[in-house]
């Protein structure tokens, strides 16, 4: 597939920046600003990834959490019936 030509507007001070820095590092313009795009999809769509995997790995915990605190909040009443 082809890369397409796109035009964009940006401040001059910023491309003036990103020229310096691709310059910097040895890439041409296209690349960094390719590479830029790249990595603020990637960040952008982590976060829901990251709820997504949490969610995974803690959901049978958390049900298995709030089942010992009844069990416990149980015990202590039985502990603590009539002391008070």
């Amino acid at each position: 597939m082809a890369n397409p030509l796109t035009n964009v507007s940006l401040q001059t001070s910023l491309v003036n920046e990103g020229q310096a820095l691709a310059q910097e590092l040895n890439l041409s313009w296209g690349q960094l600003v390719s590479m830029a795009l790249q990595e603020f999809i990637r960040r952008h769509r982590r976060p829901a990834n990251l709820v997504e995997q949490l969610n995974a790995f803690y959901g049978d915990t958390l049900e298995e959490d709030a089942r010992l605190l009844t069990q416990m909040r149980s015990t202590h009443r039985r502990l603590v019936d009539g002391e008070w």
